[in-house]
């Protein structure tokens, strides 16, 4: 492990599972910090912070009566298209598709990387690379499943730019290259939309073609 690297997480959650939205979801927040010796850098600082990242850690194993895994997952649309294409017809564990794509597990807990953020003059140096193949480590004991919803970062709203194909194409080489597979079209639409709960917007077949997962579990 990189010593000059260090994520400084805070997580959260509901304890009062009367009233919590969501009581089968941890968020994480974290701080990607280096060693720096550039005084420009830091002023005097042992660590300068370089990026971010948040997580949400899906807990398939807690079941509480009045809200369901995925309402969970239906935080946003990127995690919503997440659960839709890992989750199986009840909603509630990790499709067949999933598990002969990476593997089973005895502990199917779901961390979903909702943003990795490297500021930009420190892009292009692994450490990128380095703190998602450090969830590997981390959070191997607490979950199974590493999962997002490839998107570069800078196309928000504007994904008919035209660099946005290359951009897209060098990202998702990027998390190949880290261990993560794309899951397949079939398996993203694993879902019946009227069977499926009727207030959710649903996300059209090309919005949802870029998610990723990797099993982290012990072998």
């Amino acid at each position: 492990m990189d010593e000059n690297v260090r994520v400084e997480y805070r997580f959260s959650h509901l304890l009062d599972v009367d009233y919590a939205s969501h009581p089968n979801m941890t968020t994480y927040e974290g701080k990607i910090l280096i060693h720096s010796y550039d005084k420009f850098d830091n002023y005097d600082l042992d660590e300068v912070e370089i990026g971010t990242i948040c997580l949400e850690m899906y807990d398939l194993n807690f079941e509480a009566g009045h809200t369901s895994l995925m309402e969970a997952f239906d935080k946003s649309s990127s995690s919503l298209a997440v659960g839709k294409a890992i989750l199986d017809d009840t909603y509630s564990n990790v499709s067949d598709q999933i598990v002969e794509l990476v593997g089973d597990s005895f502990n199917m807990n779901i961390l979903l990387v909702n943003r990795l953020e490297i500021k930009e003059k420190y892009r292009a140096k692994g450490y990128g690379k380095y703190v998602l193949n450090s969830l590997d480590i981390y959070f191997k004991s607490t979950c199974a499943y590493v999962a997002f919803k490839s998107f570069p970062i800078g196309f928000e709203g504007i994904a008919d730019d035209k660099k946005y194909d290359k951009a897209q194409e060098r990202l998702n080489l990027f998390f190949a290259r880290c261990g993560y597979k794309k899951i397949p079209q079939a398996a993203e639409n694993n879902t019946d939309e009227e069977e499926f709960n009727e207030d959710i917007e649903y996300l059209q077949d090309d919005e949802i073609n870029h998610i990723f997962i990797k099993n982290i579990a012990p072998k």
